[in-house]
């Protein structure tokens, strides 16, 4: 099992490790360092503190709202611990929702779990959310993951946001968001459980930078 890197305009990496980076060519500029973006690869890091909370796919997907409210708690608890940096209360918890959103609609079973996990690495808040998925789903994934690598992020944004208006079925665009808006390092993994589910992990890094004092 190992990590493969999901497109976005920020991040570029030339480290070596067993997993796989998907890049894309962008215009953005980045303020960030190569080891910062290359952090998001490494499994065993150090952290400052640790979150790790339980859910069942039933109650997320049965009442919506519980992923807001969720999802608003961890931005909560997190925003005080950086009063002397910037840290966008409504960026985390829309990452932490989109994700979280992502687990509960595409998990195999209702009675499993989402594990949401969330590490300060000091100037960086990294996000974990693992849920079980069948082997279609997991084709249709890396079917989008080709798609986002092969294809202009903004268009296939724009054409989710129109078939998402229309009432038509797409998965991704929460995805698509995430790396169009928010120019958001994300990685995934799948480890292979007994008989024929899978298990995924998506990883997300929130930079946080020092406040400007004038």
């Amino acid at each position: 099992m190992s990590f493969v890197c999901l497109p976005n305009p920020m991040f570029q990496t030339n480290v070596v490790t067993d997993f796989s980076p998907i890049h894309l060519s962008s215009q953005s500029n980045s303020n960030q360092t190569n080891d910062e973006k290359n952090l998001l690869l490494q499994g065993n890091i150090y952290y400052h503190s640790q979150l790790s909370i339980s859910v069942s796919v039933a109650d997320m997907a049965f009442y919506w709202k519980r992923c807001d409210v969720l999802s608003n708690f961890i931005s909560q608890f997190y925003f005080h611990s950086f009063e002397s940096k910037q840290l966008d209360k409504n960026t985390i918890s829309t990452v932490i929702n989109e994700l979280v959103e992502n687990a509960a609609k595409y998990s195999d079973k209702e009675e499993s779990k989402i594990q949401i996990e969330i590490k300060d690495l000091g100037n960086q808040l990294r996000i974990e959310v693992k849920n079980k998925i069948t082997p279609w789903m997991k084709a249709i994934f890396e079917n989008k993951i080709q798609t986002i690598q092969t294809h202009d992020i903004n268009d296939l944004y724009f054409e989710a946001l129109e078939a998402h208006h229309k009432g038509i079925p797409n998965f991704g665009l929460g995805l698509l968001r995430l790396l169009k808006d928010y120019q958001l390092p994300l990685a995934y993994e799948f480890t292979k459980l007994e008989g024929n589910e899978f298990e995924i992990t998506m990883r997300a890094h929130l930079f946080i930078s020092e406040t400007e004092t004038l």
